[in-house]
């Protein structure tokens, strides 16, 4: 790596051709005059209460020493802090560094206004595989890039070199940053949003606290800070993308309690959790043929998504008003693997549940080994046949639909928890291929269940994702490539919604909105891409959950539905141990 000295002469040499007139205001001297061990002379804790863990060791990029910072336990925001020689409106930075491997936060640099008690415009770190930038619009970690690579040998570093031009009053920063162990910056820079703006610059900072991953550490050696006005401004900030307009019809009312309860409605219990049965219930589903209904639902006996969890479910031959016994479907396994809940239909006149089955196999970031297993309704024994794996990488979330090339499509999340969707190999549905959707950062992952619904080949999804709002990716050729997902204009929290078309032609979502007690049942205009109507389904506290269990809470949640017989079918969780119906005639959702 180029040498502190280098670079100092590049910017001699650009002022003296006329590009660059600048002023060097923080030359920290590749940290050579600094005595090991300690913080480096004349930088100060960002703030006086905090003790960073900041400290000149052995080793530099190019010299003999550099930078170490590490995880302090001091809360609050725990940096070191330069003050650079003047406040600047326009500043180039640039420093090399190192960096440990990990999935938590193993650098972050930043800077501020003078006296200031927040970072300013650049907000960096190293999370998740990737340097990032703070995007103070989105509240969100943008990716810059993943073009990095972490130090596994302490003793011999994989160095980077970084350029950053951060102007005070401008919403964007310019990033250039070189390849792992090169010195050589691209010709090009990468523009991302700044954290905020309209600010002077005063310092930079070395982040040390608790934001710091466990175990984590970064190196920083030939930091030079310059200013001027004549160093090119950064380039503008690509403008974000308008909300995805599923919903047309009248405001939303902030106030649910100003959104009136659906006309009609009946409610009923299909199953309750028993104190000698499992106690833990969740995804439930429900579909209609000859006469009988059919639901089903995961159980464990204890946990979401723990061990020795099955598919259960019941059967009803009077609409829903009293089911049958408890039956078993998916059975689970004695080990680490397990059944869970899925989706219901009728397919050649033969009754299929596939559901999902995880917890051995290809790691995940939240369901190892995840796979879809297919169950038919043998027609003569009346009992539930496992027909094997048909899908790989994908948990299933509502009843296919059939597109206009005769394949069949559902969507789901896969094992890391991100938004996929499944296509059949026509009426073959033993085989099915799994196609990701993209998203851009602010959909922030978790848990991202994805329905979908298809009219010949175009396609939309609804994707559970962050910011209080229902995500959004729509597909033009049969769900083979989809649209980057994108915030819409309709409230949902991270909760499982469903997706479906009624018999009238209207667009149908039934979710939750603004947290799991309310659920709500949205409706558009019969042939209607998008949303202009909501009612209320179940409104108020759920009944407290009545057995000890992980990840339960007073809740209506993960609904599914299915009409039949000009009535709406809805089954959700109650507090994660019942299975709740709500039967809606599709006359009381007329646009």
């Amino acid at each position: 790596m180029r040498s502190r000295k280098f670079w100092i002469l590049v910017a001699m040499l650009l002022s003296a051709n006329g590009l660059f007139a600048q002023e060097v205001v923080l030359d920290a001297g590749g940290f050579e005059s600094e005595t090991t061990g300690e913080p480096p002379a004349q930088w100060q804790p960002f703030q006086r209460t905090t003790v960073p863990d900041v400290k000149v060791v052995e080793g530099g990029a190019a010299s003999r020493h550099c930078v170490r910072g590490q995880r302090s336990n001091a809360g609050g925001l725990t940096a070191l802090s330069r003050a650079l020689s003047s406040p600047q409106q326009r500043v180039m930075i640039e420093f090399t560094f190192a960096y440990s491997p990990g999935n938590g936060r193993t650098l972050n640099v930043w800077t501020h206004e003078p006296g200031g008690t927040d970072a300013s415009q650049l907000n960096l770190c190293i999370q998740g595989g990737a340097l990032r930038q703070f995007d103070g619009r989105t509240r969100t970690w943008e990716e810059i890039t993943r073009n990095i690579q972490p130090t596994l040998d302490a003793k011999n570093p994989v160095w980077h070199r970084l350029r950053a031009i951060v102007d005070g009053r401008g919403a964007g920063i310019d990033y250039w940053v070189s390849s792992p162990n090169s010195s050589t910056l691209p010709a090009r820079p990468i523009t991302r949003a700044t954290y905020r703006t309209n600010l002077p610059i005063g310092s930079i900072d070395l982040v040390s606290g608790q934001r710091i991953a466990t175990g984590a550490w970064y190196l920083v050696d030939d930091l030079m800070v310059t200013a001027g006005e004549a160093i090119p401004p950064p380039h503008d900030v690509d403008p974000l993308p308008a909300p995805f307009k599923l919903w047309t019809g009248p405001p939303i009312p902030q106030d649910v309690h100003a959104i009136p309860f659906v006309p009609g409605v009946q409610h009923r219990t299909i199953h309750q959790a028993t104190a000698d049965g499992y106690k833990f219930l969740h995804g439930a589903a429900i579909v209609h043929h000859d006469g009988v209904l059919y639901a089903n639902w995961a159980n464990s006996p204890t946990n979401e998504n723990g061990p020795h969890e099955t598919l259960q479910g019941r059967r009803s031959t009077d609409d829903g008003r009293t089911w049958s016994d408890i039956e078993v479907i998916g059975p689970g396994f004695p080990g680490d693997q397990r059944h869970s809940h899925g989706v219901l239909f009728v397919h050649n006149r033969e009754v299929w549940t596939i559901c999902s089955r995880f917890g051995i196999g290809t790691p995940g970031r939240r369901f190892p080994g995840l796979a879809g297993e297919a169950f038919v309704l043998d027609a003569e024994t009346n009992r539930w046949a496992s027909r094997g794996i048909v899908m790989e990488n994908c948990w299933p979330y509502d009843e296919p639909v059939r597109m206009a090339n005769g394949n069949w499509i559902t969507g789901g999340q896969d094992r890391d928890g991100l938004p996929v969707v499944a296509i059949s190999h026509g009426d073959d549905l033993t085989t099915w291929d799994s196609v990701f959707i993209p998203f851009d950062p602010r959909l922030k992952p978790s848990f991202a269940e994805t329905p979908v619904w298809a009219e010949a080949a175009q396609a939309i999804a609804v994707i559970r994702g962050g910011g209080g709002v229902a995500w959004v990716s729509t597909s033009e050729d049969s769900g083979r490539t989809w649209a980057t997902a994108r915030p819409s204009n309709v409230p949902m929290p991270r909760a499982k919604a469903y997706l479906g078309k009624l018999s009238t032609g209207q667009l149908y979502l039934v979710s939750n909105i603004k947290n799991r007690d309310t659920l709500v049942v949205s409706v558009g205009r019969p042939g209607a891409p998008s949303l202009s109507r909501m009612w209320r389904v179940r409104h108020g506290k759920s009944v407290p959950p009545r057995f000890p269990g992980q990840a339960k809470s007073k809740q209506w949640s993960y609904p599914y539905g299915y009409e039949h017989d000009g009535k709406l079918y809805i089954v959700y969780s109650i507090g994660k141990e019942d299975c709740g119906l709500s039967v809606v005639p599709v006359t009381s959702l007329a646009p």
